[in-house]
């Protein structure tokens, strides 16, 4: 289904549900699920490229044989790292990786084996065929020496293929034979391309997601991935976000401008390592909720951390960041994205993302509750959808997201500039803020 922004003047051409936010009397629940994040891979040494594999939190190891690693592994070269971080805040989170490879291999005959997926992590495959006592052959399929698939009681090596092992494809003709080990070698891994990243952004338009980690500082691969976010969010309708590190492409709500990074059991992470988190903070938020002063699990210091001064400015400059509280935690600062331009109908509102996820899930229901052809576009049709437009308003309201409703006033059909199959709404909508910035006046006596 078609969405976006419309222009009054010009229309649209393709069936759907377009929405225009703008400041005036603006200012669900829901109505979707939260809490689904994209991370990339950018350096990722095992793995199917260019495809989407999505982990639960319920079960965030499911793609092991896919990524070759736990998120509870050691990890010293930091493979699972930015899944780690955004499984602390995110329900799902959907992986990609980025850059390619070639797969390692051996042949021990009569049997090959062929790492299922690109990249030097398939080095550390190894499988070795014993005898079983019963009859015929197991085979044992080792990553990084401990065992990970075993097939028992086999005879020949079409039989092994047949297992379609989740980790080594094998193949080859005739008798298994004794194997004490073999290792599988030549898997490497290949540097990423600036079209690899393009690749993906273009990927992520049919996909559900609530804000993208995007851990590049390039600054083309930036303009790009706002230019992209920009396009999902005023063209397709979805109500999605950034976080990027250090940005210059900024200056718009999409976008969270991520400037300094934390330590994290001892390992200093960068901005864009951080971006992570901040990802998953951000999609997992309620439009009910701020992030503001919400504390970084496991953080225990601020890398790069700002002077009074340098938070002042990096406020006014739209930029998302770390403080230490007075309780000695970890904590962001300030929940706000990157728009410092307020114009075009966008009022200081539209920086705070509290106030974005309003708006946002606030879309995603008015196009859940109002896709095209399902109302007649006449009276008796319009009555129907202000019905349920007032409904929306109702649970907005009383989940605390929206504030000042008039039920009679504020979800209107406009009568006289409806006709044919285009009908037009006036809604009013002001978002519930968090107090986050206190104010007393202590008065001696």
């Amino acid at each position: 289904m078609a969405g976006g922004t419309f222009d009054k003047q010009v229309g649209k051409d393709r069936p759907g549900t377009y929405i225009n936010f703008q400041s005036g009397k603006h200012d669900t629940v829901g109505g979707s699920d939260r809490g689904i994040v994209i991370i990339p891979l950018k350096n990722h040494n095992y793995g199917p490229k260019g495809e989407f594999i999505t982990l639960t939190a319920a079960a965030p190891d499911a793609a092991y044989a896919k990524l070759g690693y736990s998120i509870y592994d050691s990890d010293d070269n930091r493979q699972m790292l930015l899944i780690r971080e955004a499984f602390k805040k995110a329900a799902t989170v959907i992986v990609y990786r980025v850059n390619g490879g070639t797969e390692a291999k051996v042949t021990a005959a009569p049997v090959t084996a062929k790492a299922k997926y690109p990249g030097t992590r398939g080095n550390q495959f190894s499988f070795t065929v014993s005898e079983n006592p019963v009859e015929g052959f197991d085979v044992q399929v080792n990553l990084a020496g401990s065992k990970v698939a075993e097939y028992t009681g086999l005879k020949t090596v079409e039989e092994l293929a047949a297992q379609d092992c989740e980790y080594i494809t094998f193949s080859g003709t005739g008798a298994l034979v004794k194997n004490a080990g073999a290792n599988l070698t030549g898997g490497t891994d290949v540097t990423m391309q600036n079209a690899d990243v393009t690749a993906l952004l273009d990927a992520s338009e049919g996909v559900k997601f609530n804000c993208m980690c995007f851990p590049f500082t390039e600054a083309a691969l930036q303009a790009a991935a706002k230019t992209k976010i920009k396009y999902i969010r005023e063209n397709i309708g979805k109500g999605v976000q950034i976080a990027m590190p250090n940005t210059a492409s900024g200056d718009y709500e999409g976008v969270i401008n991520v400037t300094n990074g934390v330590t994290v059991d001892g390992v200093d992470l960068t901005a864009e390592e951080a971006c992570a988190w901040v990802a998953a903070a951000t999609a997992a938020a309620k439009n009910t909720q701020s992030n503001t002063y919400v504390e970084y699990d496991g953080a225990t210091a601020v890398v790069g951390a700002k002077t009074h001064e340098e938070a002042v400015a990096a406020i006014k400059n739209g930029e998302f960041f770390f403080s230490v509280s007075e309780e000695s935690k970890v904590v962001v600062e300030y929940d706000i994205n990157s728009l410092v331009s307020f114009k075009g109908g966008k009022d200081k509102s539209y920086r705070k993302n509290r106030v974005i996820r309003v708006f946002d899930t606030f879309g995603e229901a008015l196009q859940l509750n109002f896709p095209p052809n399902k109302y007649d576009n006449d009276p008796d049709g319009w009555d129907i959808m202000e019905g349920i437009g007032r409904s929306l308003l109702k649970k907005f309201r009383d989940a605390g997201a929206i504030k000042n409703v008039d039920l009679d006033n504020d979800f209107l059909v406009d009568r006289e500039l409806s006709e044919g199959d285009e009908t037009y709404f006036n809604v009013g909508l002001e978002p519930v803020d968090s107090s986050e910035k206190i104010y007393f006046t202590v008065t001696t006596r």
